[in-house]
């Protein structure tokens, strides 16, 4: 027995392939790019007790990935050496 490909089961299930994401109007990649550094972060906590305390969070997070976090992917530059040209 051979199987199809998943195009035709779409195809015969009348399932409308989409190769994009679906629209939202908050939709960001950015924004979206950033969630996903914070929860990578062994220091992000299960919860935040408060909005204040997500906020202080954040507030030291972003300056230190972005100042001082040596990336792999762009030659262990830090992004603002990158962003900055030095």
């Amino acid at each position: 027995m051979i199987s199809n490909p998943i195009s035709e089961l779409l195809i015969d299930l009348t399932i409308t392939r989409c190769h994009s994401r679906p629209h939202v109007s908050d939709d960001n990649p950015y924004s979206e790019a950033n969630f996903k550094t914070l929860k990578c972060c062994p220091a992000f906590p299960e919860r935040f007790a408060s909005i204040r305390e997500a906020q202080r969070f954040c507030q030291a997070f972003f300056p230190y990935y972005d100042n001082h976090h040596r990336h792999s992917a762009i030659g262990l530059h830090t992004p603002a050496t990158v962003h900055d040209g030095n």
